[in-house]
């Protein structure tokens, strides 16, 4: 997906979430390099395995967000049979999930800025199962610190563009590519994970003047 382009009201460029986590938080590069030496050992090319995956993983969100809006996605012509069939897979774990907890929409692919923090960010969905809630969406295979900073993140930005009726549930949702299962991991308050992005943000910035 193209990358989103996040403004100030005064117009200044800010950098997004998944930039500011990615660039700086510096633990969550390990299982990387596992999975990367992994592939090797393999015989397979971890650079061709992290790009269908990363392709698989944008068309179902593209779906997920074609579906909640009432729209027909067209698939890239160029999309491989086994990049599409993944992300058939993970879509069809979608649906199954939607119907089973039921909820409604608020907001779909949601893009914010923060005036108070100055950074940006996309909410996958925001919606309501009994309280306002976040709900990111994931095709990897685990969950990770670096998930739940980022949601706590989409959390702020949220509440501080809508605060008579912040956020008071985060949800991500594990769609399985292969199998079509699913998994949903739940979280009533993410305030440690927010610390941590506003370090994240925070190293962030001191890069930038250190350059």
């Amino acid at each position: 997906m193209p990358t989103q382009d996040y403004k100030l009201k005064s117009g200044q460029r800010v950098s997004g979430v998944t930039t500011i986590i990615g660039s700086n938080l510096g633990w969550n590069t390990r299982p990387l390099m596992y999975w990367a030496w992994n592939e090797g050992r393999e015989g397979r090319d971890y650079r061709d395995t992290s790009k269908a995956a990363c392709e698989s993983g944008t068309i179902t969100h593209a779906l997920i967000e074609a579906e909640l809006k009432g729209r027909i996605y067209e698939y890239p012509k160029d999309t491989t049979k086994e990049v599409l069939q993944k992300a058939a897979t993970a879509y069809q774990a979608w649906l199954e999930w939607r119907e089973l907890v039921g909820f409604e929409l608020l907001h779909s692919e949601l893009s914010l800025v923060s005036e108070e923090y100055e950074f940006g960010g996309t909410i996958d969905i925001a919606a309501i199962k009994k309280v306002p809630a976040i709900v990111d969406i994931k095709t990897s295979s685990g969950v990770y610190a670096d998930h739940k900073i980022q949601i706590a993140a989409y959390g702020q930005l949220y509440n501080e563009h809508y605060p008579d009726n912040p956020i008071r549930a985060y949800y991500l949702l594990q769609l399985g590519k292969n199998d079509g299962a699913f998994a949903y991991h739940y979280w009533p308050e993410l305030n440690n994970a927010w610390e941590a992005f506003k370090c994240c943000l925070q190293l962030h910035g001191l890069k930038k003047k250190i350059k």
